[in-house]
């Protein structure tokens, strides 16, 4: 008798792929909903320029300006 059998490690195989592609689809569906990549680009956005600030404030600090 073997210890494992077959036809259920595969069925459960296929569950766990379905819950996994299930919440990747939702996971897709609330970005879209909420605009995620709008709002990271945004906050990207602010903190390049904060980080260009803050460069310009050190240089200007050690130049002697």
């Amino acid at each position: 008798m073997p210890l494992l059998n077959k036809d259920k490690l595969m069925s459960g195989f296929g569950k766990a792929v379905d819950a996994v592609n299930n919440t990747a689809d939702r996971a897709g569906r609330y970005a879209k909903e909420k605009e995620l990549d709008k709002k990271l680009d945004n906050a990207v956005h602010s903190l390049e320029s904060g980080a260009r600030k803050i460069g310009r404030e050190i240089r200007d600090t050690f130049s002697g300006k």
